[in-house]
């Protein structure tokens, strides 16, 4: 079980209805009705931070500020900071109704010491109100399965299952309890009839139970039986049970096969220990786990093995190159990709790479490779994207007869391209900039003849071409055409404004939303209930259920989208607003759910902190994780902001921050560094535009884009994002932006 930090308003509904009723009984200092009102505005970090500081200027704090404190830091991840809050206090026993020992157990949990946590967790089940008795024997089960206690976690299952007040999430009881069962008739019984999504983790319990009862090698079968989530459980068995070529063979297999999973990872250790790999292809499945979690040192130093051991082979040699390009190896990984290219299957991909490598060195064969594989490969996909590098780079040189030759050469060829959209403004912006507007105006034109994917800014850049000239009566057509056909656009948004239209805005929607219908409420309550048991995963697995089947009404897809949303699943709510979108794209309760703002007055309050619009902050959010607080993007980024470790590090230690790694994705946390992060780049940069643009690709590129011609133009400067990704990246965040403006602002 790993703690979830999405549950954002009041998500354990029962902590916080103990601690109401203990400040009946105990003087509440006012740090606590603060940390209160910080936690339920999703801010567990700051409600924390609070309560420490309270107990700092307290020499003889009481209980209450105690538990409080530890309540908070549980809900902020910082779970040593609440064990030892609590561990050794002389009330702990008789704390109300065991509220303390829950959260010491919930404390000790987070900190992988499980049989204390469990033992916390059963004198506080003991000791509570018997609305929280069930709750607690699952909490106590999972301690005791993850302590080795097998029969003491299939007792305290057997008993949260008795009576029935755990109904709504039984099935999922039922596979948990038949895990740690060693009866496997008992757990074949349990394991029966399992509706879906719970049925998935059955062959797994089985093989468990099969385990448990000394059955080794049907267990050993059914470990591999169940795939994936088996996997590294075959491994460790066949290892324990001195079959340790099959423990091989399965663990190296898991590594080439599935190298970004969670068994991959944890199978790194073994590869590293009772399995080292040997043979030429175990090295390179272990490359390419450890290549895919930033490990690049140890991840080059496998793959040279292999290469040692004598593979050659393309495709060794090509993840090796681009393992060389992200070390900063860049001779290393042209020699890489020669030897490649010499497999005539592998040639085109593995001589255009040597090229791009060749590009970044500035070395002078790097015009003459790239040419001369778009004119031998000219059906390859990567044609264009050649011919585009050759312009780019004679662009930035600032030779025009060479980069338009090869601008050129990339529309004539590929004139529905993508990067042949990208070269007709490269020619109509240095058009325009040399006074020929006419060229200009013929480039913007043939963009949208073609239909191409940047058709809407052309059409707003002839409307800026003809303002230039004079002709305000073709500009305003123009643009109130893209205003009314691109409304939610970004380029038909730039048309409102310079059409002093009106912003956009849309009605509020009338009246309060109905209700969620009896089958959404228990789908949401069967949810909850299961983060309150600590069944993170299950919790999960029942929201991809209900993004695979979506309910067929407008008002039940809207009323998961909001529960998900407040619950911390951002991406799910997302969805199910873009499926809502399919029955009625025109409703305002559509687009809020497409641009939900779920955690509002964190965002806000975090913004308000360091200066910066919120709706600025809250298009951010939207744009990095859709609020998705365990977001993790390919480089690495984490959190509702995105941000990689070593920049939430930074940012941390400016702003005199305790910060440990495993805090990144506390929702709140991640967003105050987020917004100072942000505010740092508009104090630096003084535009919002170039800002954005530092947010995503780093501030030095955009230092070096400010200095080209005509970037005091906001637009120009966006137009002439070298990064297709950041280019889109700017224009959809300051279009989402004006839409949060006119969704939730009177």
């Amino acid at each position: 079980m790993r703690h979830h930090s999405a549950i954002w308003i009041a998500a354990l509904a029962g902590d916080l209805l103990l601690a109401s009723s203990s400040r009946a009984q105990t003087a509440a200092p006012p740090a606590s009705y603060q940390a209160d009102s910080l936690r339920l505005s999703g801010r567990p970090w700051h409600a924390a931070e609070t309560l420490l500081a309270a107990a700092r200027r307290d020499p003889n704090p009481n209980a209450f500020l105690i538990v409080e404190g530890a309540k908070a830091e549980v809900h902020a991840k910082r779970y040593e900071h609440a064990r030892t809050l609590l561990a050794g206090q002389p009330w702990l026993l008789d704390y109300l109704d065991g509220e303390a020992l829950a959260l010491l157990g919930q404390a000790e949990y987070g900190v992988g010491r499980f049989a204390e946590a469990a033992a916390h967790f059963e004198m506080a089940r003991a000791r509570a109100p018997a609305a929280r008795v069930p709750l607690l024997a699952v909490r106590a089960g999972l301690a005791f399965d993850a302590a080795g206690q097998t029969d003491s976690a299939a007792a305290a299952f057997a008993a949260a299952r008795a009576g029935g007040k755990l109904a709504s999430i039984d099935t999922w009881l039922r596979v948990r309890q038949a895990r740690v069962s060693r009866d496997t008739a008992s757990a074949d019984q349990l394991l029966a009839d399992l509706p879906a999504p719970a049925a998935r983790d059955a062959p797994v319990a089985r093989a468990r139970s099969l385990l448990l009862a000394g059955d080794t090698t049907r267990a050993l079968d059914a470990f591999v039986a169940a795939g994936k989530g088996g996997s590294l459980d075959a491994v460790r068995l066949a290892l324990a049970t001195g079959d340790s070529a099959r423990a091989r063979t399965m663990l190296y297999g898991l590594l080439a096969r599935d190298p970004l999973s969670d068994d991959a990872a944890a199978g790194v250790s073994l590869a590293l220990g009772p399995l080292p790999p040997r043979a030429a292809a175990e090295h390179v499945a272990m490359a390419r786990a450890l290549n895919r979690r930033g490990s690049l040192r140890d991840a080059r130093i496998h793959f040279e093995h292999a290469l040692r051991k004598g593979d050659s082979s393309a495709a060794t040699l090509l993840l090796y190159g681009e393992l060389l390009v992200s070390s900063g190896l860049l001779r290393e990984a042209v020699r890489a990709f020669a030897g490649a290219a010499r497999d005539s299957t592998a040639r085109p991909l593995a001589t255009y790479r040597r090229a791009r490598v060749l590009v970044r060195l500035g070395d002078s064969t790097a015009i003459p490779a790239l040419s001369g594989f778009a004119e031998r490969y000219p059906t390859d996909s990567a044609a264009p994207g050649a011919l585009y590098i050759m312009g780019d780079m004679q662009d930035g040189r600032d030779d025009w007869v060479q980069a338009g030759r090869w601008y050129g050469e990339l529309i004539k060829r590929y004139p529905a391209d993508a990067r042949a959209s990208l070269a007709r403004f490269r020619l109509a912006a240095h058009a325009e900039a040399t006074g020929d507007p006419d060229s200009a105006a013929s480039l913007y034109q043939a963009e949208i003849d073609a239909t191409g994917p940047q058709r809407t800014a052309a059409r707003f850049w002839l409307g800026k071409m003809a303002a230039a000239r004079g002709d305000s009566a073709k500009a305003r057509s123009i643009w109130l055409a893209l205003a009314r056909e691109d409304s939610l656009g970004y380029y038909g948004m730039r048309a409102r404004r310079e059409t002093d239209l009106p912003p956009l805005a849309f009605a509020a929607p009338s009246g309060a939303p109905p209700p969620p219908s009896p089958a959404v409420a228990a789908g949401l309550a069967r949810i909850d209930t299961l983060l309150l048991a600590g069944l993170d995963s299950e919790a999960q697995a029942e929201v991809r259920v209900v993004l695979a089947h979506p309910p067929a009404d407008l008002d039940a897809r809207l009323a998961w989208s909001e529960g998900l949303g407040i619950r911390g699943y951002g991406s799910a709510a997302v969805r199910l607003g873009w499926q809502a979108a399919l029955l009625a794209p025109g409703d305002t309760r559509v687009l809020r759910a497409i641009f939900p703002w779920p955690n509002r007055a964190a965002v806000e309050a975090e913004a308000q902190e360091f200066g910066v619009d919120a709706l600025l902050l809250v298009a951010l959010v939207r744009q990095e994780s859709v609020f998705d607080v365990q977001a993790l993007s390919p480089a690495g980024a984490r959190g509702l902001a995105q941000l990689l470790p070593s920049t939430a590090t930074l940012m941390a230690r400016g702003l005199d921050v305790a910060f440990y790694p495993d805090w990144i994705t506390v929702p709140d946390l991640n967003l105050h560094l987020g917004a100072a992060h942000l505010a740092e780049l508009l104090r630096r940069f003084g535009r919002i535009d170039a800002a954005v643009a530092a947010y995503n690709a780093g501030p030095t590129p955009v230092r070096r884009w400010l200095e080209r011609a005509g970037a005091n133009d906001p637009d120009r400067f966006i137009e002439l994002i070298p990064y297709p990704e950041t280019r889109g990246y700017v224009r959809t965040l300051l279009r989402n932006r004006e839409l949060y403006r006119a969704l939730y602002e009177p």
